[in-house]
C-alpha cells in the first residue's frame, strides 16, 4: 500500500496541475472569449462558466465514488486521471471569439464541464484511498503528504500562468501549457497502473442508501474549506489588482511565491497535528476566518504590497490549518459502507457551489455593493454555516 500511495500523491500532482490551469489563466482568457464585456464583467463570466460544474461535478462525484465502492477506489482514479487528461488538452483545440464567436464560449463551457465530471472523482476519492489501512497517529501526516502534493500541481500551474502572464503578448501564449497538460496526465495515469495497493479489502462493501444528511454536513464542510483556497489564489489576485496600485504580474509571481509556503506549511502543520482532535481544531479555525477575513478585505484599499502579501499569507494559513483536520473529520465520521459516497457527493455539491464559484460571485458582490467588506461578509456566513452544522448533534444514524 505505501508504493501505491506515493503513487497516488505523483498522480495527484499531475492531475492538479492539469485541474487548475484554467482558474489561472481566466484574467488572459475572459477578454479572449468575452470581448465585449468590461473587464470585470468579463472576469465574472470567465469565472462563471465552472456554474456548469454544478450539475457535472456532483453526476462526477456519484459515478466514481459508486464505481470505487463497486471494484475499488484504485481503479476508479486510474479513470478519472485519463479523462481529466483527455478533456485538458482538448483546450489546444480552442478558438476565441474573434474566431469563432459566441461557440468559444460555448467550447469553454463544455471543456469546463467534463473537467468538472473527471475532477469531482479524482479530488473526493484519493484523499480517502490514501487513508486506507494507515494507524489513527499517522492520518494527519498522510493526509498533509496528500495535501503537499495538490498544491505542488496547483504551484506548477499557478508558475506556468506566470510566466506567460510576464510574456509581452500573453493572448498568444495562452494555449501552451494545456500542451504541457498531455504530458503531465500520461504520467500520472502510467504512475497509477505501475503501482497497483497491495492489499485487498477484506469484505465487499455492502451496497447502501445515500446518506443525505451526512452529505448536507460535507458540502458544508469542505465547501468553506474550498472558499479559503479560492479567496487566496483565485479571487484575491484580481481583487488586489483592482483595489490597489498592484500590478497583475507582480500579484501572479506573489501568489507562485506563497504556493510554496503552502506546500512547506502543509507538511509542517500535518507533523504538528498529529494527535489534535479534529472537530475542535475545524470549529477554531472556522471562528478566526469569520471575524478576521472580513476586516481583512475592509482594509484592502489602503494597504501596499507587503499589507497584500500579508493578508493572503493569513488566508492561506487558515486553510492549510482547516484542510489537514477536515480528512481525518471525514474518516471519523462516516461509516466504511458509505463513507467514498457520501464524501465524493458532499465534497462536490460544496466545492461546486460555495468554493469554485466564490471568484464569480465575490467580484458580482464587489461590483454591485462597491464595498470591499461585502466578500469578507458572505466567506463569514459560509463560515458560520459550516459552523452550525460541525456543532450539530445528529441522531444515531445519520452520520
Amino acid at each position: 500500500m505505501k508504493r501505491a500511495r506515493i503513487a497516488t500523491y505523483l498522480a495527484n500532482l499531475l492531475d492538479h496541475f492539469d485541474t487548475s490551469l484554467y482558474g489561472f489563466l481566466v484574467p488572459i482568457l475572459a477578454p479572449l472569449f468575452f470581448p465585449q464585456s468590461d473587464p470585470v464583467t468579463a472576469l465574472i463570466k470567465g469565472y462563471g462558466i465552472v456554474i456548469i460544474g454544478l450539475i457535472t461535478r456532483p453526476l462526477g462525484a456519484w459515478y466514481y465514488s459508486k464505481k470505487a465502492q463497486n471494484i475499488g477506489p484504485h481503479h476508479a482514479l486510474i479513470a478519472t486521471i485519463q479523462g481529466m487528461t483527455i478533456t485538458t488538452f482538448c483546450f489546444v483545440f480552442l478558438n476565441t471569439h474573434s474566431e469563432w464567436g459566441v461557440y468559444g464560449a460555448i467550447g469553454l463551457c463544455t471543456l469546463r464541464g467534463f473537467q468538472s465530471f473527471f475532477g469531482a472523482g479524482e479530488v473526493s476519492i484519493a484523499g480517502l484511498y490514501v487513508l486506507e489501512g494507515t494507524k489513527y497517529e499517522q492520518q494527519h501526516q498522510v493526509t498533509s503528504m496528500y495535501l503537499s502534493s495538490q498544491m505542488a500541481g496547483i504551484l506548477l500551474a499557478g508558475a506556468a500562468a506566470s510566466l506567460i502572464f510576464y510574456s509581452p503578448t500573453p493572448h498568444l501564449y495562452w494555449k501552451w501549457p494545456f500542451f504541457g497538460s498531455l504530458i503531465t496526465g500520461a504520467s500520472g495515469w502510467w504512475l497509477r497502473k505501475q503501482y497497483p495497493p497491495s492489499f485487498t479489502p477484506k469484505q465487499k462493501l455492502e451496497k447502501s442508501k445515500t446518506n443525505w444528511s451526512g452529505v448536507f454536513k460535507v458540502a458544508m464542510v469542505s465547501g468553506f474549506s474550498y472558499v479559503l483556497y479560492s479567496a487566496s489564489f483565485l479571487f484575491f489576485n484580481n481583487f488586489a489588482a483592482l483595489l490597489t496600485n498592484t500590478s497583475m504580474p507582480k500579484i501572479m509571481a506573489l501568489n507562485t511565491s506563497l504556493m510554496v509556503f503552502d506546500l512547506i506549511l502543509l507538511i509542517v502543520v500535518g507533523r504538528l497535528f498529529r494527535n489534535i482532535n479534529c472537530k475542535p481544531l475545524l470549529k477554531t479555525i472556522i471562528i478566526i476566518s469569520v471575524v478576521a477575513i472580513p476586516l481583512m478585505f475592509a482594509y484592502l484599499p489602503n494597504l501596499n504590497f507587503v499589507g497584500i502579501c500579508a493578508i493572503k499569507i493569513i488566508i492561506i494559513s487558515l486553510g492549510v490549518a482547516f484542510c489537514i483536520p477536515m480528512h481525518r473529520w471525514y474518516w471519523q465520521e462516516f461509516s466504511p459502507h458509505n463513507r467514498y459516497k457520501t464524501t465524493a457527493i458532499g465534497y462536490a455539491i460544496g466545492s461546486e457551489t460555495l468554493g469554485r464559484t466564490f471568484p464569480t460571485v465575490g467580484l458580482a458582490i464587489w461590483q454591485y455593493t462597491n464595498s470591499p467588506i461585502m466578500p469578507g461578509l458572505y466567506i463569514a456566513l459560509i463560515g458560520i454555516l459550516a459552523l452550525v452544522v460541525l456543532s450539530k448533534k445528529y441522531p444515531p444514524g445519520q452520520s
